[in-house]
């Protein structure tokens, strides 16, 4: 008896706090539960309570680098030559479960199945209102490197071709930071489709603009190196962008809730967004290993590195999404694919000197890509 009236006084103790606005409880819940400003005639918003979600998502992530080259031959011939490496995981797949309270959500996941890479470590912390969203993403990858090598044109003279994965693992690391703002954000609601927070009524879209921030680089060991065909060892990339898009939820169906526990609620909507955005900062450094070797011993060594450092031009860049939700009475389904490539590229920024080339290399230049995409599967429960 005494158990139970101790429990009923702390339950109306713990409410009265929460329902004092000034008290410190009652700030933190007034935050994580306060309405957006809506059109309630285009957007529905589900009272705010806690949730608990089970999710899984399928990704891959990696980088792919075209070295290009001219040789001049002692004959006077002269043939392109194409270096290409990459390094990159298997499919990732991962479940995990999401908590969430009002307009706020946390989530955990594990991998499942085999291994995607030999190490890996990600992290992710992600922030989507009605008006501004931003969102930040860790990804370390350990694996093999891969590396191919072609002189000339299969069928011509000359014409050279090998591939390499090496024994030793590279290392893959990348950190974006993402935001965004929607100019009609009390008519459409852009995370309807991927959270439960707010849910579209009718079909609507708006323009937004978007900004990115990266930083990736690549180490790959001198040992590793040299077992390869690469003409450029290492690297890293610091890039800003800017731009904008459109997006627009289709609304297939809807039926409005018939009672206070959101009875009679149904809904279905696809998002698609497209984002592109041009890399205003493209900041490189590379570093290309030298080499020497020892006469007793025939052991090859590092003797140095070539760093070159550029500011390359303005490129061109993509970020993409879309996503299926469903939405009955209290349980949320959502599945969600996102997209993004940015490139990379320098001139003069390899070290040839370690390759058994004949005569006489020039023109170099590269063009890479660091690339990433994610399928997400989510059922939520809202109590």
């Amino acid at each position: 008896m005494k158990r139970l009236l101790t429990t009923i006084i702390l339950s109306f103790g713990i409410a009265s706090l929460y329902a004092q606005e000034n008290s410190f409880f009652g700030k933190v819940n007034h935050f994580l539960t306060k309405p957006a400003v809506v059109d309630t005639t285009r957007i529905y918003q589900p009272s705010p309570c806690f949730s608990l979600g089970l999710f899984t998502t399928g990704q891959k992530a990696g980088f792919d680098v075209d070295a290009n080259f001219m040789i001049d031959f002692a004959n006077n011939e002269r043939l392109a030559g194409l270096s290409q490496y990459s390094l990159s995981e298997n499919l990732c797949k991962k479940i995990g479960l999401e908590v969430g309270y009002g307009n706020v959500a946390l989530g955990y996941s594990l991998e499942v199945g085999p291994r995607s890479a030999w190490k890996k470590s990600a992290f992710g912390l992600g922030i989507m209102g009605k008006s501004w969203g931003a969102k930040f993403n860790y990804s370390k990858i350990t694996n093999p490197f891969i590396s191919s090598f072609t002189v000339g044109q299969e069928g011509n003279e000359g014409y050279f071709h090998d591939e390499i994965i090496t024994e030793e693992a590279a290392v893959l690391k990348n950190f974006t930071i993402d935001g965004y703002y929607v100019f009609n954000n009390k008519r459409f609601a852009y995370p309807a489709a991927y959270k439960i927070g707010l849910i579209q009524r009718h079909t609507a879209g708006s323009w937004m603009l978007t900004a990115r921030y990266m930083q990736g680089s690549l180490y790959n060991s001198p040992e590793a190196s040299w077992d390869s065909y690469n003409m450029l060892d290492c690297f890293s990339t610091m890039q800003a962008s800017v731009g904008g898009g459109y997006s627009v939820n289709f609304v297939l169906w809807h039926k409005n809730p018939v009672g206070p526990r959101d009875e009679g609620l149904g809904n279905l909507t696809i998002n698609l967004t497209a984002m592109p955005v041009i890399t205003l900062v493209n900041y490189l450094k590379t570093t290309s290993y030298e080499y020497g070797s020892d006469e007793e011993t025939n052991e090859v060594y590092s003797t140095g590195e070539k760093i070159s450092k550029i500011w390359c031009y303005p490129m061109p860049n993509y970020i993409g999404s879309a996503a299926f939700s469903l939405t009955m009475w209290r349980f949320f389904f959502s599945t969600q694919f996102t997209y993004n490539r940015f490139y990379f590229r320098s001139r003069d920024a390899f070290n040839a000197s370690q390759m058994d080339l004949p005569n006489y290399v020039d023109d170099l230049s590269f063009r890479g890509t660091f690339h990433d995409w994610m399928l997400k599967g989510i059922l939520v429960y809202r109590f």
